[in-house]
């Protein structure tokens, strides 16, 4: 994590200490979503030669219990597969079940790699886990986040106050709760 200011002794290593134990709490189920890409919008563009798709205004994606909400989304594909999705709007949104909640201005997700890439004001939410930045980079299945963040906005974490305890008594982040601590 990225901060602007002076550091207070201690607070790093308990900093440290909550995003290290919330990346042990299961991030999004590796499964892909099943089933067909469905995709609407007011107007699109795609070049199936080139496995490139635009489509803007209002787009929606929807992929077994994915669902991406932007002004423009930017489908690229190989071999007939979905292998990138861009998106931008005011702000993108994406989710998986209830499990991952995303938003931000810009969107990129890397199926193959099983990554988020979300720049302007980032937010990921995964069972109560919630971070957020100028840019957050999340692997869906190594469970890392790199955040980082620009002029006055800082990282922000939150776990929830059950996975704060657990950690303290060594035991496993398996199911956290909606209960929230902001850090210091």
């Amino acid at each position: 994590m990225t901060s602007k200011a002076p550091d207070k002794p201690g607070r790093t290593a308990l900093l440290g200490a909550l995003f290290a134990a919330s990346l042990l709490v299961p991030v999004a189920d590796a499964a892909q979503p099943q089933g067909p890409v469905e995709i609407t919008a007011d107007k699109a563009v795609f070049e199936q030669n080139a496995g490139t798709g635009v489509y803007q205004g209002n787009a929606v994606l929807v992929q077994g219990n994915r669902r991406m909400r932007a002004d423009v989304i930017r489908l690229f594909t190989e071999n007939e597969q979905l292998v990138r999705v861009e998106a931008s709007g005011n702000p993108v949104r994406m989710n998986e079940g209830t499990d991952l909640e995303a938003h931000a201005q810009n969107l990129v997700y890397d199926l193959r790699g099983r990554q988020l890439i979300l720049t302007g004001n980032a937010y990921v939410k995964h069972q109560g886990n919630t971070f957020e930045g100028a840019k957050v980079e999340y692997n869906l299945d190594s469970r890392r986040v790199d955040a980082s963040s620009e002029g006055d906005k800082r990282v922000r974490l939150v776990i929830p106050a059950s996975n704060s305890e657990k950690v303290e008594k060594g035991e496993s982040l398996e199911n956290g709760d909606a209960n929230k601590t902001e850090t210091p």
